[in-house]
């Protein structure tokens, strides 16, 4: 056993685990935090998301609020950052577009993008290693909408 306190912190953050369906959804619950106030519209749009993309379909509503639920969890003991990197490394390739789609969606809902939400959507970008066209192709299309 190691005896240094940054091995039992690793530890203990490695002990939580998502699945890759709720990676993409711990990918759009940290877009509501992107620019560090979360608006009733994020909430409205992050709720709307999980009920309409087919990924949730068969998802109860008990199930998504326990996800829901599992996120908060996370963010109250270890911060956004925490959750954000445990979804990034935990989304199925699959979902990686869909994903991050999604996030756009909701740090778009003000009609606007600030600098901390455009460097939430570059960091994210980069951690799901999207390509800069194909980022540029979801952000236009989710602009012109």
């Amino acid at each position: 056993m190691g005896n240094s306190d940054e091995e039992l912190q690793t530890e203990t953050d490695s002990e939580i685990v998502l699945s890759p369906e709720e990676a993409v959804a711990a990918i759009v619950f940290a877009a509501t935090f992107a620019n560090g106030e979360v608006t009733d519209e994020e909430i409205e749009v992050f709720n709307d998301i999980l009920s309409n993309l087919e990924l949730y379909e068969n998802y109860a509503d008990e199930e998504l609020q326990a996800m829901v639920d599992k996120f908060t969890d996370i963010y109250d003991t270890d911060g956004i950052e925490a959750l954000f990197n445990l979804a990034v490394e935990s989304i199925s390739e699959d979902w990686v577009e869909t994903a991050f789609e999604a996030a756009v969606e909701v740090v778009l809902v003000d009609g606007s993008i600030p600098e901390a939400e455009e460097d939430f959507i570059s960091n994210l970008q980069q951690a799901l290693g999207i390509d800069n066209t194909v980022a540029q192709e979801i952000l236009a299309d989710l602009m012109v909408v």
